[in-house]
């Protein structure tokens, strides 16, 4: 792997999905300062050699250290999309939203909110329970959330994520 990291674009890329896991390719490519046809070279390189991981994904592919748990990788997946990165933050914040609650906190309409918060519940990062005739959600694992928005905020970059990691550092210490 050291030979293979050597060469220095392939350490660059390296080092933006290190600090941006589940990159997009394009995302990869920006964040590289790198055109296209030598990022996808570099990236396929580096999923052949098992340093990354691509995962397929509906509308595109995403890129992690191949070091990363297939747990993490899920959850990354989902946190690189806005809608349901902000679903997540909502339901770590406030557990047992139902889903006229998200959609109204999230400011997204009721059929996109229930489409994320089914591929959500589906990949079993979202837990669903009644509470009388009213379903209810809360992340899986809401500390998990916290801790990978905490560590790789910058890489998400927008107001949500920031005054999220305000508040659960504050209740941790950090």
């Amino acid at each position: 792997m050291d030979d293979l990291l050597a060469q220095p674009t392939r350490r660059r890329i390296y080092e933006v999905v290190a600090s941006h896991p589940g990159a997009s390719a394009r995302e990869v490519q920006r964040l590289a300062q790198l055109g296209w046809g030598e990022t996808a070279y570099h990236l396929e390189q580096l999923t052949g050699a098992g340093v990354l991981r691509r995962e397929r994904g509906a509308r595109r592919d995403y890129y992690f250290l191949s070091t990363m748990t297939w747990e993490d990788r899920r959850l990354f997946q989902a946190l690189r999309s806005p809608a349901q990165r902000t679903l997540l933050i909502l339901l770590s914040e406030s557990p047992g939203l139902s889903l006229a609650e998200l959609r109204d906190r999230a400011g997204l309409s009721l059929s996109t909110t229930s489409f994320h918060l089914r591929q959500l519940v589906d990949r079993a990062i979202v837990e669903q329970f009644r509470e009388g005739n009213l379903r209810r959600y809360r992340t899986a694992r809401p500390e998990h959330v916290a801790e990978l928005v905490r560590g790789y905020h910058a890489s998400f970059q927008d107001r949500l994520v920031d005054r999220f990691v305000e508040a659960w550092s504050g209740l941790f210490g950090a």
